[in-house]
Formats: structure tokens, C-alpha cells, sequence
């Protein structure tokens, strides 16, 4: 297997270099060597198995954690296996890409130590890291589709916005549009997996976020048929990552299926329902952005009452019924929309005034909303109907009916009937069976809870 490159980087080009570094500097954080040998461990990379024939691609070498270990255990695959150790029998096998030059240099030199102490002559351990580690950008460069039989690493997690101008500009003519704009792990997902052959293996170290976020809409909808997930574990980020990050990775393990599996699918799907599909509409709680000002505690009486409604957070809802805890939230918003005049409440005004500093620092009000205003509009009306309510996380997904007209926390989402026949909904999703619907669409995140977003809760299906 050969590589070349539509881009690779220009010696003299200081402001593409530049741009490189801070690219680097932002998302260049590497995998630690024990999640680098679950990751090949899990799909199959393993020197039990001959990988004489099998190819692995890399899309973000780094330092080159991934390939030394993978070019180890390739060796001694070999070995065991009685192939040749000669040249031109590995370099094929693996092929990574890294954009940062000092990286390149540095994975080089350490497959070049590492296979010399491994008893690979120089030349070969040469030839080998020279080939294995190719200096372009992955994005940019000419992939060849359905080759390899192996795909795996930590691609770059940065957003969108923070790319630097002109690779953004560059990404914008090659990224395909609806995996622009979110985060820049998802076009190296995309990418990677359409180098993978049909029934290859892929293992990611990424984020969880393309699960759930819209800017991920496309790719989900392009890749989930596609893959058979055999595991999605939490991780958290001292576990996974050379130093600290705020972020949520997963070790996401797969397969590639043939796009003809679509056709069984669909037929599966014609035989069951969304909740859109049941004419149900799905609803998450307002955000208030300082909930001290507006939530009532059960003793607190300092409002006018004809604003107050009952407020439930998700430590409330109980499988099949709620265990309501005195809590009160300010309907600010009149049924019309518009946000309440303080001067006609003179308890609230009173109330809220004594919250004004930690009000009015929000970015909403810096932004030029009232001081006073909640983030999201709070409106009576919106709630009154009969609903079912779930945590948006829970280790155990779970339902509950509320009839009471409660204002849910931000932290809940609801679930509205036709005909606000709850009880209907409820006989398909209740004691247990949302957990079940959700299988294989939301994943498990730290400590073991399932997200039940909206967007998840509008991909299950129930019978009809």
C-alpha cells in the first residue's frame, strides 16, 4: 500500500507553520500508553494474530504512541508467524498521519528506537518509521476508501471556531458541509471510517458529543447503519489523557457493515413508532440561570402566589409517580410571552432584588436583557397539560406522570401526548422500557448514566 498527498506541509511556509503550532498547541494532547493498549487490544491488533496482510491507518499520530505499539506487536506477529521481517513486508502495514513537523520527527525517532531495541536492523527500522509516519494534514490528504482493515487513535478535539483562518479555509473546500462548524474530531471520524474496509475494526479515544449534538446530525446519519458498536466506555480524562483536560472521553470499539444492511433496518423500523410519529412532543425544562432567585424553597413565602407553580428537579421523579418536594419556580412570563412588569409585584420585586449582583452578572443581561429576566421565557401555560417527565441523566431511565401543571427544571425533559393521553405513552415506555429503547441509541458517560436527550428520546421507536 502506497500513501500520497494532495497537501504536505511547505518547509518555508512560516504562517502555515504557525498556524500548525497553535493548531497543536490547542488540541495536541496525547493518549497514555495503557488506554493506547486497550484500544489495540479490543480490535484485535494483536500479535496472536497474524497481521502480515492487515493494514492499520492512524489519523492524528501525535507523538506516536499508537504506531509504537502497533509496529511492536506487528513484529511480533511476525515473528510468531514465521513471516518475513524484511522492509518491504511492514512498512505497508501501518500508515499515520501527523501535520506538526517537531511530531513527525519525534514519532520517527521513537519507532526508530523502539524497533532497533525490538532487534530490527537500522535500515529496516528506518524505512519502516519513515513510511509508517506520514507528515500531512489527515483531512487534506488523498485516503484511499475501503483499504483498511484497522483504524484507530485519539483524533484532535478542537472547536470549529478555534481553527486557525487559513486551515480553516483550507478544511472548508475539502470537509463535507454538514461536519463543519461543530468539532473537529467528527471529519477525522468521518474519514477514518470511510478508509476502513467492510468488516474492519475501528478504535476511537474521542468524545462522546457525536451522539447527541446537532452539529453531528449528518454524521450519525451517514455512519450508524454502518457500524455494528461493540462498546462505548466512559473514561474519565486522567485516566485517558498525558496531561489535564476538561472533557468526557470514550473509547468508542466498532465494525464496519455493508451499507446494504440499511434495507433490513428500515424494514425493522417501518414496523414500529417514534414518539413523533404517536404525535407526542418533546420539551426540555427552562433555564433560569440563577435558580436561588427564582425557585422557592418549601418554607418560603415571599412571592406573590398567583406566580408561583410547583418546580420539580429530576431527584423528584420517581419511576411511575413523583415525590414532590414543596419547591416553587416564578412564572416571569405572562401567557402572551412577555416578561412580568416588577413594579405590579412588589414581593417579587423584592425577592429578586436581593439577587440583583449574581443576576445582573449573566451574559444574558450583559448581552442587554433585563436584569431580571430568566435565561429561558417561564410560562404557565406551557406546563399545564398533562406530561410525562424523565431525568435528562439517570443510571436507570425512568418515567413519571405529572398532572399538576409543574414547571420542570432544565435538567428534566417532558414528554407531551395527543390528546394528552399520558397514560398511553406511559403503558410503552414505563417500567423499564425507555431504558430498553434507548439501548444502542444514548450512551453510558461517566459513573455509568444514560443521557436521555431530547434528540435520543426522538431516535427510539415502539411498537405500534
Amino acid at each position: 500500500m502506497t500513501s500520497s498527498t494532495r497537501e504536505t506541509l511547505p518547509q518555508d511556509g512560516s504562517q502555515h507553520i504557525l498556524e500548525v503550532d497553535q493548531l497543536h498547541r490547542r488540541c495536541g494532547i496525547y493518549t497514555k500508553p495503557p488506554v493506547v493498549h486497550r484500544i489495540l487490544d479490543a480490535v484485535n491488533w494483536r500479535s496472536e494474530f497474524d497481521l502480515s496482510q492487515a493494514t492499520l491507518l492512524e489519523p492524528a499520530a501525535g507523538d506516536g504512541e499508537f504506531v509504537v505499539e502497533a509496529g511492536l506487536r506487528l513484529v511480533d506477529s511476525c515473528r510468531k508467524h514465521g513471516r518475513s521481517l524484511r522492509a518491504r513486508v511492514l512498512t505497508p502495514r501501518i500508515r499515520a498521519f501527523e501535520l506538526h513537523p517537531r511530531e513527525v520527527q519525534r514519532a520517527r525517532t521513537r519507532v526508530k528506537e523502539a524497533l532497533r531495541k525490538a532487534g530490527l536492523p537500522y535500515p529496516t527500522a528506518e524505512s519502516c518509521a519513515n513510511n509508517w509516519i506520514v507528515e500531512s494534514d489527515f483531512l487534506l490528504a488523498d485516503v484511499p476508501s475501503d483499504v483498511f482493515t484497522h483504524t484507530v487513535g485519539n483524533p484532535p478535539y478542537v472547536r470549529w471556531s478555534k481553527i486557525p483562518t487559513n486551515l480553516k479555509a483550507k478544511y472548508t473546500t475539502e470537509v463535507p458541509r454538514d461536519l463543519r462548524g461543530g468539532d473537529l474530531f467528527l471529519p477525522f471520524l468521518d474519514r477514518a471510517l470511510a478508509a476502513l474496509r467492510i468488516g474492519g475494526k475501528c478504535g476511537f479515544l474521542c468524545s462522546d458529543r457525536w451522539r447527541y449534538m446537532g452539529f453531528a446530525e449528518g454524521f450519525r446519519r451517514r455512519w450508524l447503519s454502518r457500524l455494528d458498536i461493540h462498546s462505548e466506555e466512559a473514561l474519565l480524562s486522567e485516566e485517558a489523557f498525558d496531561r489535564s483536560v476538561d472533557s468526557y472521553p470514550s473509547i468508542l470499539i466498532a465494525s464496519k457493515r455493508a451499507s446494504e444492511k440499511r434495507e433490513t433496518q428500515a424494514f425493522s423500523i417501518r414496523r414500529t413508532w417514534t414518539l413523533a410519529d404517536l404525535g407526542c412532543v418533546i420539551k426540555v425544562g427552562p433555564a433560569l440561570g440563577h435558580t436561588p432567585a427564582f425557585v422557592l424553597q418549601a418554607e418560603e413565602d415571599d412571592v406573590e402566589a398567583e406566580l408561583l407553580r410547583p418546580w420539580l428537579d429530576s431527584s423528584e421523579i420517581k419511576e411511575g409517580h413523583i415525590a414532590w418536594q414543596g419547591r416553587r419556580v416564578v412564572a416571569l412570563h405572562d401567557d402572551d410571552g412577555s416578561l412580568l412588569e416588577l413594579d405590579r409585584f412588589p414581593l417579587l420585586a423584592t425577592r429578586l432584588g436581593h439577587h440583583r449582583e449574581s443576576l445582573s452578572r449573566r451574559s444574558i443581561v450583559r448581552a442587554g436583557a433585563p436584569w431580571y429576566r430568566s435565561i429561558d421565557r417561564v410560562r404557565a401555560v406551557d406546563w399545564s397539560r398533562p406530561k410525562l417527565l424523565l431525568p435528562e441523566l439517570a443510571k436507570l431511565p425512568r418515567l413519571a406522570i405529572d398532572e399538576s401543571g409543574a414547571i420542570p427544571s432544565h435538567g428534566v425533559y417532558a414528554i407531551f401526548a395527543p390528546d394528552d393521553d399520558v397514560e398511553a405513552i406511559y403503558e410503552l415506555l414505563g417500567l423499564g422500557k425507555l431504558a430498553k429503547a434507548l439501548e444502542g441509541i444514548s450512551p453510558r458517560v461517566k459513573g455509568g448514566y444514560v443521557r436521555c436527550y431530547g434528540r435520543f428520546l426522538k431516535m427510539i421507536h415502539v411498537p405500534r
